[in-house]
């Protein structure tokens, strides 16, 4: 029986955005499901923020290290130890030497031009990560994603790659269901009860646009745009844009699930102007609530979202809202019943079963 080793160094952050989300629910959906099979989540000494988990066994190994460092050096020594598969369930988490099972959520560097690009920083990032990606891509022995449009890119810009060595498993929200309403503090967001207001969640980089909400609130003057997510500050803005002169914008930082779900609950409509995605995992949060989803149209979202949402251009600030929110869409039940976690850790532990006997 062969060892697989599972790198959960990201499971270490306490606020677990998209990435961190799906390695943590698939991670626990995986441990429903394994019957014999010796899998382990390896993660470095004295790691905090870990999944619960009763037949995936937690072992801490190696001190953390800036960048990458752990990975490159403790998780890459534990596997060539312990003759064991490496299951990184992101890409920015696989060892150098040998690529176990690993999952790609996105192409956006491939997918983007290094004259694009601004800054020196930002271009050594980008080729670092070009050179990378081919590295493990080229090296893996099974890649999974998290849509067809990413499983295509992939195709294109890797052509050597069989098709059949690409595996779809799908982001997912059943993890709503876990959410206690009741947890929530009102008394913090007493003053938003009874407003009426949009709301976005989600990172700040510059493919999420938020420049499209910067522009669109400009216009809306008289609505309230909420916008939840890692801090702001003039120095991680893109485009020189500044969100903080307008007052209908307020920045509400990192929130609990619990307290996501009471803006879920209340918006008028939860916005998502991305402009690449590899899934893009809040609209279909927001759908679990109840929310009416204005969401771009571009990337994998017409893939994933079907004709459950409302689509805009993430290019034109011209929109009107009124009338976006005026169109009719299907019933989302029909996403909630495809996207689940025990579905996408079946298709991964389809996988390891298939390793296993190799």
């Amino acid at each position: 029986m062969r060892k697989f080793v599972i790198n959960g160094k990201v499971l270490i952050n306490e606020h677990k955005r998209g990435v961190e989300r799906y390695i943590n629910e698939i991670i626990l959906a995986l441990d429903s499901l394994i019957e014999e099979e010796d899998i382990e989540l390896i993660v470095p000494k004295y790691s905090k923020y870990l999944p619960s988990l009763k037949k995936i066994k937690i072992k801490e190994y190696g001190k953390i290290c800036p960048l990458k460092g752990w990975q490159y050096t403790a998780y890459q020594y534990y596997i060539l130890k312990n003759n064991a598969v490496d299951i990184s369930l992101a890409a920015g988490l696989a060892p150098l030497i040998s690529p176990g099972i690993v999952a790609i959520h996105d192409l956006r560097f491939e997918d983007s031009r290094l004259n694009d690009i601004r800054g020196l920083g930002n271009k050594l990032r980008y080729i670092y990560n070009r050179i990378i990606d081919y590295n493990i891509v080229k090296r893996s022995k099974k890649i999974i994603t998290v849509s067809n449009f990413t499983k295509n890119r992939i195709l294109h810009h890797y052509n050597s790659i069989s098709s059949k060595n690409i595996m779809v498993v799908y982001s997912a929200c059943s993890h709503i269901k876990k959410i206690n309403r009741n947890k929530i503090d009102n008394k913090k967001y007493m003053e938003y009860e009874n407003k009426i207001f949009y709301f976005y969640l989600g990172g700040i980089e510059k493919n999420k646009n938020l420049r499209w909400i910067y522009n669109v609130a400009k216009r809306y003057k008289s609505e309230l745009f909420l916008v939840a997510g890692p801090p702001l500050d003039k120095g991680n803005l893109h485009d020189n844009i500044n969100i903080f002169e307008l007052k209908n914008v307020i920045h509400l930082g990192y929130l609990t699930d619990d307290e996501i779900s009471f803006f879920f609950s209340k918006c008028k409509a939860f916005l998502f102007p991305s402009i690449y995605e590899g899934f893009g995992l809040p609209p279909l949060e927001a759908l679990c609530f109840g929310a009416k989803v204005l969401c771009s149209n571009s990337s994998c979202l017409p893939e994933v979202y079907e004709d459950c949402v409302t689509y805009f251009d993430p290019y034109d600030y011209n929109v009107d809202l009124d009338k976006l929110l005026k169109n009719k869409v299907a019933n989302p039940k029909k996403l909630f019943e495809k996207y689940t976690w025990e579905n996408s850790a079946k298709r991964l532990y389809q996988i390891i079963k298939e390793m296993n006997e190799v």
